[in-house]
């Protein structure tokens, strides 16, 4: 397609395609400055799918601007450690301390139910543009309109135009196919299991704070606590042989396959397992991709996974996108023209992000190596000794 690139300031009608975290994220942002926008989403009702997500102190420093900061912290948990330990005999291998994150970095790291963040953001866009989210909108076709529009053309048919627009629209982006003309990302050769087991279930001896990771050869079981010790949530990751041939980046996974693919694991992780109820979990494909040549094009633009979607070893995934969130809406607030401010927005997250994608694809072969025992032998890496935490979305320069 080709784009318009008549500058002139940015109109109210702006497009979100996505209503994912990093979606809500900007359009709750947006709609705090009185900016009028629609956020289109394709699911016919969102439902998040329940796991726990990992917010590190950037992420809550950018949640704090768009006014959701002090309601989640009081949702999330907050780990006083990350134990990391042998997969088979359970020794502790790194005790990473977390207790003091909040004085040392100004915000806490946090630990929540993925729906619980949504949910927030959602409730927060209604209470301020109640008509901002549309649903059951499936995007298939970008093509350009009048000189300063898109328009969007959707499976049901229906159309809307677009003076600005935004893909949030995750790994498999239809805006970055029709407007950056760029390839699906590649499977990584990691898949994981995830699911949510409460404190019934698994039993008040076993709901235990902080995170617990036990680490093997292409294998790791990762376990912490949600919803103040209400559920706990299990991420277990395997390095498989066979490629992903699924239609989209995840599907319903056997209960019982993860418990065999795990079963030479310390019981502190396979109790989880044993108490997860029911046969079917979640299992996602691991994918990644080197970062765009460009997250902007005439007035479009790409965030989070749709830009510069990474593996999971640094836990920052959900923090980029609310990075990029809260950089694109203070860019489209304090910037007159659209394109200068897309322009301000991509040169102000580019570094940051190409040095963290790198970090995530490398800390999948440090954790997971041949010798668990070598953990303890060398400095850890996490996104804190990276000093990525430090970072502040809401006062970063433009």
């Amino acid at each position: 397609m080709s784009l318009s690139r008549h500058s002139q300031p940015v109109a109210d009608r702006i497009a979100i395609v996505g209503a994912g975290i990093g979606g809500l994220a900007l359009a709750l942002g947006l709609a705090r400055a009185g900016r009028r926008l629609r956020v289109y989403e394709q699911a016919p009702e969102l439902r998040e799918i329940g796991a726990g997500v990992s917010l590190s102190p950037n992420a809550v420093k950018g949640l704090r601007y768009l006014g959701v900061g002090e309601r989640l912290e009081a949702l999330a948990d907050e780990p006083p450690t990350q134990v990391t330990r042998h997969y088979a005999n359970g020794k502790v291998l790194v005790n990473f301390r977390r207790h003091n994150t909040r004085e040392q970095l100004g915000a806490p790291y946090l630990q929540a139910h993925r729906a619980d963040l949504h949910d927030l953001l959602r409730e927060r866009l209604a209470a301020l543009q109640p008509d901002a989210l549309v649903l059951d909108k499936e995007l298939t076709v970008v093509s350009d309109g009048s000189a300063s529009a898109y328009v969007l053309g959707f499976a049901d048919g229906s159309q809307a135009g677009a003076e600005l627009l935004v893909g949030a629209d995750g790994l498999k982006s239809t805006v970055r196919r029709e407007v950056f003309s760029e390839p699906a990302p590649e499977f990584s050769g990691f898949v994981a299991w995830r699911g949510l087991v409460t404190r019934d279930e698994l039993g008040a001896e076993q709901s235990r704070p902080g995170s617990m990771v036990f680490v093997a050869p292409g294998r790791m079981f990762v376990r912490y606590p949600v919803r103040h010790g209400a559920l706990q949530n299990f991420v277990a990751f395997s390095q498989v042989d066979e490629g992903w041939s699924a239609e989209g980046w995840s599907q319903t996974g056997d209960i019982d396959s993860v418990r065999d693919v795990f079963s030479d694991f310390h019981d502190d992780a396979r109790v989880v397992l044993r108490a997860f109820p029911g046969r079917r979990c979640h299992k996602w494909g691991l994918f990644s991709r080197r970062p765009l040549p460009r997250w902007v094009k005439g007035r479009a633009a790409v965030l989070g996974d749709a830009a510069h979607p990474m593996l999971p070893w640094l836990g920052q995934g959900a923090a980029m996108a609310i990075e990029d969130a809260v950089i694109l809406c203070r860019s489209l607030i304090e910037f007159e023209g659209a394109e200068e401010a897309l322009r301000r927005y991509e040169k102000a997250r580019r570094e940051r992000v190409t040095v963290i994608h790198r970090e995530s694809l490398h800390g999948g072969e440090r954790l997971m190596q041949q010798d668990p025992d070598e953990l303890a032998r060398r400095p850890i890496v996490t996104e804190e000794t990276l000093g990525l935490s430090h970072y502040d979305p809401a006062t970063e320069p433009l």
